[in-house]
């Protein structure tokens, strides 16, 4: 009888055992296919964003301003905290976003600091935020996180010549947060010791410049991982035009997934695209690149990525002039990231770098923020379906009274649509929904002054 007992309680435990392994690998599943922040469903609950890179002082790298949101119909209001690091103390600020309407902050106009990490906490209405990094006339726009991660990674780095890589990892907890790094480049990884053991003190952000400790490396697949505590983690990447390529582009990280869509993409006339495809995992992955052409079709292209590899996808084949869009599909959890340049013969106001990690996930409702990204800029808006069928789509504005409805349009079978943001919404400061009858992914490209492209936040 004993004996029974003993074997029934062992079974129980392995049983408990085995749900756990099962749960843990669902929610890791669930976190890799999830990736990046979202709106709340609920239009009277409040939220959190958190904004890690940026500056606010006068010789700061890239001068941070807050853009905040209303996707709803009633006023939204935010508190931006600044959290100055150390002993400092933070400094808030509250402000009335209005329904349907943007409302931009200024970092430096709240404090004016080196380090500066930012909180948004809202309160009534549906809202997102995002912000924007400028340098010269360079500009780059993502949006800011919800939450912390254990591990953060990003693909599309580089420590060449004339390139800064800085990760700014804000820590906005009560206790101290201890964080690693390590690069995967086109020959394994690399981790240096001053990388490693990263103390991010409580309630401070530490900015750590990747392109010292780890120099003249042309592919940099970044991995932020926490030993211990929780930060947020983005990228910025400054380049000087020593390889041809000039500006600045912001990356927040992400979690690694099966597949990665990219809407917006055009190779020629001083454009070019660099697809950076990141293997984390130790065995090798067989990923397949598919493109949908605005005016042809070509065939998809398929590669073998060594374990703990990232390479650079050949898009030669890709015609020249011709806007085009990828899904990048793997049969392992992978990391893909789009670095975009736009030199001469563009006008000098629309050259720089943008870069984006993909989107992972499809969805009705994407909110894009702002509207314009400035008074004279040319912001486009590129959609796609992920299944590859056609969907209705329209495009929203909002105030009190309601939902308006300024624009339809349909997206044919195996095709991608791009629209004129501009031309559809002309105030600079309005929020614009996006709805479609099926799952799509939404993308933005803002030029004049300088380029960058972000996804837009999933409803």
């Amino acid at each position: 009888m004993r004996s029974r007992r003993v074997a029934i309680a062992g079974g129980i435990v392995a049983v408990l055992v085995l749900m756990g392994l099962v749960t843990q690998g669902s929610d890791e599943h669930a976190a890799r296919s999830e990736t990046g922040p979202r709106l709340d469903t609920a239009t009277n609950s409040g939220s959190v964003w958190y904004c890690a890179e940026g500056t606010s002082n006068p010789d700061g790298r890239a001068d941070e301003t807050i853009i905040v949101g209303n996707v709803g119909t009633t006023p939204t209001r935010a508190r931006v905290t600044v959290f100055p690091g150390g002993d400092a103390a933070r400094v808030a600020k509250q402000y009335r976003v209005a329904p349907g309407g943007v409302t931009r902050v200024r970092v430096a106009d709240i404090a004016t600091v080196a380090e500066p990490g930012v909180v948004v906490e809202l309160r009534g209405g549906r809202a997102a935020v995002e912000h924007m990094v400028s340098r010269g006339q360079d500009r780059a726009l993502g949006p800011c996180a919800r939450e912390p991660a254990p591990v953060w990674r990003f693909a599309g780095g580089t420590t060449g010549k004339g390139a800064e890589l800085w990760v700014a990892l804000f820590n906005p907890f009560p206790d101290d947060a201890i964080v690693d790094l390590s690069a995967i480049s086109g020959d394994g990884v690399r981790s240096p010791g001053a990388l490693q053991g990263i103390v991010v003190p409580q309630y401070s952000r530490v900015s750590v410049p990747v392109h010292r400790d780890l120099p003249r490396v042309d592919l940099v697949a970044l991995e932020v991982a926490t030993r211990r505590g929780r930060v947020i983690a983005e990228q910025s990447l400054s380049l000087d035009g020593s390889d041809g390529r000039t500006g600045i582009a912001m990356t927040l990280g992400a979690g690694s997934a099966e597949r990665w869509y990219f809407p917006m993409a055009v190779i020629g006339s001083g454009r070019s695209e660099r697809l950076l495809v990141t293997n984390p995992g130790v065995r090798q992955a067989k990923v397949t690149v598919r493109f949908t052409l605005d005016a042809t079709a070509i065939e998809p292209q398929t590669l073998i990525v060594p374990g703990v590899t990232t390479i650079a996808v050949d898009l030669s084949r890709v015609p020249t002039d011709v806007g085009f869009s990828m899904t990048v599909r793997s049969d392992r959890p992978i990391v893909a990231e789009n670095v975009g340049a736009s030199g001469a013969p563009q006008p000098a106001t629309a050259r720089g770098i943008a870069s984006d990690l993909g989107l992972t996930v499809g969805a009705r409702e994407w909110a894009l923020l702002p509207s314009r990204l400035t008074a004279t800029s040319a912001d486009l808006a590129a959609v796609m379906s992920t299944d590859g069928r056609a969907r209705r789509v329209e495009f929203l504005t909002v105030d009190r009274r309601g939902q308006h409805v300024v624009l339809k349009k349909r997206v044919a079978r195996g095709a991608r649509l791009v629209v004129d943001i501009a031309a559809t919404v002309p105030d600079i400061d309005r929020m614009v929904l996006v709805r479609a009858d099926g799952p799509i992914v939404v993308e933005r490209e803002s030029a004049r002054p300088g380029i960058t492209r972000s996804h837009a936040v999933r409803g």
